[in-house]
């Protein structure tokens, strides 16, 4: 077994450290000493130690291959909803200064879906989905709540449907919530809507990051229709803040500990700026991903705001104090991707890819494409199929398991990273399956200090329920399933190790 392939050492404090193995995610601890030696090699460790890891072999399956198995015997269907994503309009009401989709028409969407649509979508899902699937809805925009007239209509299809066959469907918005048309409280509520709501921090960080295109803030209103929704409907609905960090003051702690207060969310989900610099520099062209010059990767270098000097350790020390925030008398329930990549080491489960794009996931746009991600609708190369055609193009780029990547499948992460997000591959190299350098960086770093943090937490947080996560949309759909690793006797004696999990 290999160190940085087969199993990675994570030190965490002066005199333990942790072990994650890649073939079944078991995670150990090891006093210090013996970790540097096993950091070293197998071969390195003493005697006694090298007696202890081989029954650690018979004992808690490791040098088992179950993550590896389980991916190639998986199906497409596998890990995940059939997703469908609605893109109802080009119109947005904000001016975010990292958008992605140019504003919200992507460069190329010139009108909001109509409802003709509705029934192209309806017979998307019939022919592409597995039998028994469930069906999650992702309505997306644009600002979505500017077609709430086609969210209703598709809703209130998806309830006949699921009353006469009994297929499940899910319900997800991603939604600036600056408007709240009539009649929004009670479909949410009637549907169980998860909201994820687009909100950086406090009111000084939104305001800045994701202005209104007249110029004035967009927190205050926000946070009062945010009120407004969880007054009306209680728990019958999920509120997600979607967090984009891209200011280094306040920090990362600051601007989450603004929203956690306000005691409205159940979920974070916290992602790092990302814009494009010159070449060479640190000093950005734009912070917008949406000018359409800037998806040309010659001279352009893609800078992630985690990776800068003083937001890495911003970030490690908001893992460090993270299971601090499991308060009593607070909704919170966790960071989204951190609770995934818990769940896969607690519970034993694999990663079959980085996201369920061109698997189990498409964007549907009121011009009648289908494209496998929603941040690739303004490039026409990457259309898969039309509304009324269905799909009309294969695409196995998009089905590559992290196993077949001639870089991927050599890191430890693979099978809790999946392979790395094809549209940050495609803005930084011209192609979706050679590396962004900077995406690669970030999801390790991401798994090193979520496994630390892990490591260094106690049994309660352990513990946490996270059945809810295949609801969630976490990593654009990140399809999951468990690996089947044998059970592990977690007392028993492993000399210098310990089975955390």
């Amino acid at each position: 077994m290999r160190h940085g392939t087969d199993y990675r050492v994570l030190p965490f404090s002066d005199d333990t450290s942790a072990v994650l193995i890649t073939g079944n995610h078991r995670l150990l601890l090891a006093p210090a000493d013996t970790a540097r030696r096993l950091e070293a090699g197998v071969d390195g460790l003493l005697p006694a130690e090298r007696l202890a890891w081989d029954r650690l072999r018979a004992g808690a399956g490791i040098g088992e291959e179950t993550n590896r198995s389980t991916l190639s015997q998986s199906a497409l269907s596998d890990g995940a909803d059939f997703a469908v994503n609605v893109n109802l309009t080009n119109v947005c009401n904000l001016a975010c200064t990292y958008c992605f989709a140019e504003g919200g028409d992507y460069g190329r969407i010139t009108e909001a879906m109509g409802e003709h649509s509705i029934a192209w979508i309806f017979d998307f899902i019939d022919a592409n989905t597995a039998p028994g699937q469930r069906v999650r809805f992702e309505f997306f925009g644009g600002e979505p709540l500017a077609n709430f007239s086609v969210i209703e209509k598709i809703c209130e299809r998806a309830r006949g449907i699921a009353e006469r066959d009994g297929t499940e469907f899910v319900h997800r918005i991603s939604t600036n919530l600056t408007l709240m048309p009539a009649g929004v409280e009670d479909l949410f509520r009637r549907f169980g809507f998860i909201v994820s709501v687009s909100l950086d921090g406090g009111r000084e960080v939104q305001d800045a990051n994701r202005p209104s295109k007249n110029g004035k803030g967009s927190y205050d209103r926000i946070v009062r229709n945010l009120r407004r929704l969880r007054e009306a409907c209680g728990e019958d609905v999920t509120l997600v803040a979607r967090m984009t960090i891209a200011t280094a003051e306040p920090s990362l702690r600051d601007n989450v500990h603004d929203l956690w207060s306000l005691d409205l969310f159940d979920y974070f989900q916290i992602y790092p700026g990302v814009y494009p610099v010159e070449q060479g520099t640190k000093v950005p062209i734009a912070l917008t991903l949406g000018d359409r010059k800037l998806s040309e990767p010659q001279g352009i270098t893609y800078i992630n705001h985690f990776l800068q000097p003083g937001i890495v350790e911003q970030f490690k020390d908001f893992l460090v104090h993270y299971p601090e925030l499991f308060a009593a008398g607070n909704r919170f329930k966790g960071v989204l991707e951190y609770e995934r990549t818990v769940q896969m080491v607690t519970e034993g489960a694999t990663a079959l890819a980085f996201c369920s794009g061109g698997r189990t996931y498409y964007t549907h746009s009121p011009d009648g494409s289908v494209s496998p991600c929603h941040r690739l609708v303004g490039d026409e190369s990457f259309d898969v199929g039309t509304g009324a055609e269905g799909i009309t193009r294969p695409h196995p780029e998009w089905r590559r398991t992290v196993d077949e990547h001639p870089v991927c499948g050599g890191c430890w992460a693979r099978y809790l990273c999946g392979g790395g997000c094809r549209q940050e591959n495609h803005v930084a190299s011209g192609d979706v399956n050679v590396l962004n350098n900077e995406s690669c960086q970030y999801q390790l770093m991401l798994a090193e200090e979520v496994i630390k943090m892990l490591a260094a937490s106690g049994a309660q947080y352990r513990g946490r329920s996270r059945t809810r996560y295949d609801d969630l949309f976490v990593s654009c759909g990140r399809p999951v399933v468990p690996n089947d690793r044998p059970a592990a006797d977690l007392a028993a004696d492993y000399g210098p190790f310990r089975v955390l999990c």
